[in-house]
């Protein structure tokens, strides 16, 4: 005889126990994965977050009439640190994340500890107190600390050698200065009858005068740069660097091996003490070469290093550490 009267299976009655026991789980647990709580074990996700925002945003600053990502300029009202270059300091966002900006890493060295650890949010919240994290941001080169216009870029305080530390590092393109580029076709539209090379340079100069000729298409046997002058006198070794650069391989230091065969180079860079520009004079730098001659030649007119310096960006790690 069959019964008006609904049942339910102890099976699926079960089964819908310990699905919902099963979701309370889940709800619970999920969001430990993603939100900040005390204790260490946020500490690696508050350096990540650090180490996101410095490199991959702008930063942000805002008044009641005004905004912009150039917050550098405009220390009294910033809103977020970033380090991202900004094409567009009237938009929110980068559209160049990892390559950092000189001047904004300049002015973050400038700032004192509190608007730092403010605006990186660099502390955590424990019963209403707020409790600041020990920090350090640095950002290192080949190995080495990065030094821009004379500082080392290291902020933050030394961890205590007993001290548990989350540490975390990004690939970043850093701004260290500025560099003019030409090509061995410019070069050759000058009287090289001398096989001189004649770049003018106005002073004062504040960063490291960086010359790079690229773009050798010559098959001349022999080719070499000799030596360096300075308005005719010939420059101290101390003073100036030269890095050679092959189709295979990355720009290798050969100042201590004057002269320098040239026949199979790429690129060459020349970087001079900028302490031998001081005032606001014309200097003229000029680079003597062997073998460098072409017959197509006209007037020397130097090429001006002022009006064809642009950013140079080098890479480097940026590396965020932080501990209680």
């Amino acid at each position: 005889m069959l019964r008006d009267k609904g049942q339910i299976s102890f099976d699926f009655l079960i089964g819908i126990v310990v699905f919902l026991f099963t979701l309370m789980f889940v709800i619970q647990f999920i969001p430990g994965l993603f939100i900040s709580t005390s204790g260490e074990g946020s500490l690696d996700s508050v350096a990540y977050r650090t180490a996101n925002l410095l490199v991959e945003d702008p930063g942000w600053w805002e008044n009641s009439t005004h905004n912009g990502t150039n917050w550098e300029i405009n220390i009294g009202n910033i809103s977020r640190i970033g380090l991202a270059e900004d094409e567009f300091p009237d938009i929110r966002r980068t559209y160049t994340p990892n390559k950092l900006n000189r001047s904004k890493i300049q002015q973050l060295m400038e700032l004192n500890e509190t608007m730092i650890i403010n605006n990186l949010g660099l502390y955590d919240m424990v019963s209403g107190t707020k409790i600041n994290y020990g920090y350090n941001i640095s950002i290192d080169k080949n190995g080495d600390p990065l030094i821009i216009n004379g500082s080392i870029i290291n902020i933050g305080k030394i961890p205590p050698a007993n001290q548990d530390r989350f540490r975390i590092s990004r690939t970043v393109l850093v701004e260290t200065g500025k560099i003019a580029e030409f090509s061995v076709d410019e070069l050759s539209s000058w009287n090289l009858s001398n096989e001189s090379v004649y770049i003018n340079v106005t002073g004062p100069q504040n960063d490291s005068v960086i010359i790079q000729i690229i773009e050798f298409n010559f098959n001349t046997t022999n080719s070499t740069f000799h030596h360096a002058k300075l308005n005719g006198t010939n420059i101290s070794s101390n003073n100036y660097s030269v890095y050679k650069k092959t189709n295979t391989s990355k720009f290798i230091n050969v100042s201590q091996s004057l002269p320098v065969n040239i026949t199979n180079v790429s690129s060459l860079r020349f970087v001079f003490n900028n302490s031998m520009f001081p005032t606001n004079v014309t200097y003229w730098i000029e680079l003597s070469f062997t073998n460098f001659t072409n017959a197509s030649l006209s007037s020397a007119i130097p090429v001006e290093y002022n009006n064809r310096t642009q950013p140079l960006f080098e890479p480097a790690n940026l590396v965020v550490g932080v501990w209680k």
